[in-house]
């Protein structure tokens, strides 16, 4: 069963709120491809691996798309990318803060969901948090982010040993989100990846923080939309791993 990409294209705008978002990247159809698809390939970057695993579908939608922000020119990778999109036919959808902020399918709200919590505070524009019924300590929590994500967490255990409250921002969170988190009063702060300088600012903050991975913290909207796709039209969908270990 084929479906109008236009038509595709103007559900996933209206679902993910893209123009609520001022964003370094352009949300929505970056491009254009066949007018008509029947297949959806869902990943976590526009990269070649990407594409050549997902070369049989009408459309590809990722969480980071080809330019930040924009083209100043199309050379090198950019060229072959670009090429083998178009000599496909494929199109390429991204949603980058719409869908990690989205509040039952952006990356945050899923992830505290798959721990147990509902997204009950927004936080730093697209982070939320979770409240726990009664504490939980600091190793139960690891151990639950640990078996959610299937691979090692790094921690800086700076805060209360029980936590009540989970912030959860995905990918890149830095130390402005997890100060935001703190100012919120959250016990712990679940992040991808971070730069040296949230060790100290954690620190003297007494905030626990959580390193799960940026790749690995960034799977789940893109996946939470494969259901919705498959009823709203009937598509075919498939996600594409390709870890980074980062």
């Amino acid at each position: 069963m084929s479906v109008a990409t236009f038509e595709v294209v103007r559900y996933l705008d209206d679902l993910l709120r893209k123009d609520e978002f001022k964003d370094f990247t352009h949300n929505g159809l970056q491009v254009e491809g066949a007018p008509e698809i029947s297949k959806v390939g869902v990943a976590v970057d526009a990269c070649m691996a990407t594409f050549e695993d997902l070369a049989d579908c009408g459309m590809i939608l990722v969480h980071h798309g080809l330019w930040w922000p924009s083209v100043d020119r199309i050379t090198a990778a950019d060229r072959r990318r670009l090429a083998f999109l178009l000599g496909r036919e494929i199109n390429l959808y991204v949603s980058h803060l719409p869908m990690d902020r989205h509040p039952q399918l952006g990356n945050n709200a899923v992830l505290l969901r798959g721990l147990g919590l509902e997204p009950a505070r927004e936080f730093g524009e697209v982070g939320w948090v979770g409240e726990f019924d009664t504490p939980v300590p600091r190793e139960d929590l690891l151990l639950k982010v640990q078996t959610l994500l299937e691979g090692p967490v790094r921690t800086l255990d700076f805060g209360s040993p029980e936590i009540s409250s989970l912030a959860v921002c995905s990918g890149s969170g830095g130390v402005d989100y997890m100060l935001k988190a703190c100012d919120l009063g959250a016990d712990a702060y679940l992040t991808g990846e971070a730069s040296h300088a949230i060790y100290h600012a954690a620190r003297e903050a007494g905030m626990n923080v959580l390193l799960g991975g940026h790749y690995a913290t960034e799977t789940w909207g893109v996946k939470a939309l494969c259901p919705l796709l498959q009823e709203a039209f009937g598509l075919e969908t498939r996600f594409a791993a390709q870890p980074t270990g980062f």
